[in-house]
């Protein structure tokens, strides 16, 4: 597994010290909720990630909650474009421009239109993805030449393409000499975490080596608090939230612990603990306001105490660059 040299993690050095001066790290939760789940984000300051195709009721809500006081966090659209490639369909770009500046003072930042190669659930052709990263690039350069704020736009690179187009981003400059300040980093779902690593990896390589190594990332998709820790992102999005408390577990320093009564043997997960893990994980929930036994019991509250601890981690982020991986209990 390839790891960041001491001279590239110098040469970013600029990058992760801006990324510090925020509050945090930018952690944007993604995914559709219920209302009690919406009405605690907006409430805590929690940043929001929503797609214009699929999640307008959520932006809606977030946007004149913004406007009422009651949402402080930073709003993220996304094109959905993945959502539409696996119906078979595209986004409009235009449509989504125009939806854009009709909401760009109450958005922090915005993903382009990328071009997802081929046809869902098919193998790829070797022309296919050789067009796809083109046609993304020339999404962006249509889609900045149109909207209101065009820095708050994002072209992403993602995993497969060829680094020839991250490179591209990177020393690409406007007709004033400057940089793109923010760019999409995204890792490919169906690939296992080492090949994940080795992606970002030669991503922070080749961006510490261009003329723009202070250029902000984001990181779609990742779920992995590790990895975020590991790498100097500015921010990214997660469903993990959700995708916990679905399978009945929250979300601990210790990694995912099964609580809910409906697991099979979620007690047994418990005790196999380390005595010393399963007090500070009871004394953390009490001191959230919450019990085991609701937790085990309502999927609602799992969601809530998982966005806290979410929050917590977020709140508390630290750039630890490391050869060794920490080890999890499970």
């Amino acid at each position: 597994m390839g790891l960041l040299s001491k001279k590239t993690q110098e040469d970013i050095k600029t990058s992760v010290q801006k990324s510090e001066a925020l509050p945090g790290f930018q952690l944007y939760f993604a995914g559709s909720q219920n209302k009690v789940a919406e009405a605690f984000l907006r409430k805590s300051g929690a940043n929001r990630l929503a797609s214009q195709l699929l999640d307008r009721i959520v932006i809606n809500g977030w946007i004149e909650a913004r406007k009422r006081g009651e949402a402080k966090g930073h709003l993220f659209i996304d094109s959905g474009a993945f959502s539409a490639h696996t119906r078979g369909a595209e986004v409009n770009v235009d449509e989504y421009i125009e939806f854009l500046n009709s909401i760009d003072d109450d958005v922090h930042i915005f993903a382009q239109v990328d071009k997802i190669p081929g046809v869902f659930r098919k193998p790829k052709t070797r022309d296919e993805l050789l067009e796809a990263p083109e046609k993304s690039w020339n999404n962006y350069l249509y889609m900045r030449d149109k909207l209101k704020s065009p820095k708050k736009l994002l072209p992403i690179f993602h995993q497969g393409e060829d680094y020839k187009w991250l490179e591209n981003m990177l020393e690409w400059t406007d007709e004033n000499g400057e940089h793109i300040p923010y760019i999409g980093i995204s890792p490919a779902n169906d690939q296992p975490v080492k090949e994940k690593e080795k992606f970002i990896d030669k991503c922070f390589k080749i961006i510490a080596k261009s003329s723009n190594p202070n250029v902000c990332t984001h990181a779609f998709g990742m779920t992995s608090l590790y990895i975020l820790e590991r790498y100097p992102f500015t921010s990214a999005d997660s469903t993990s939230w959700i995708l916990n408390a679905a399978n009945g577990s929250i979300m601990t320093k210790y990694g995912s612990v099964t609580v809910s009564s409906g697991r099979l043997n979620a007690p047994d997960h418990i005790r196999k603990m380390p005595k010393e893990a399963q007090h500070e994980i009871e004394r953390y929930v009490e001191s959230h306001g919450y019990t085991m036994t609701g937790l085990s019991d309502d999927y609602k509250q799992r969601i809530l105490f998982n966005i806290e601890y979410l929050l917590d981690w977020a709140k508390n982020y630290r750039y630890r660059p490391s050869s060794v991986r920490r080890k999890t209990l499970f």
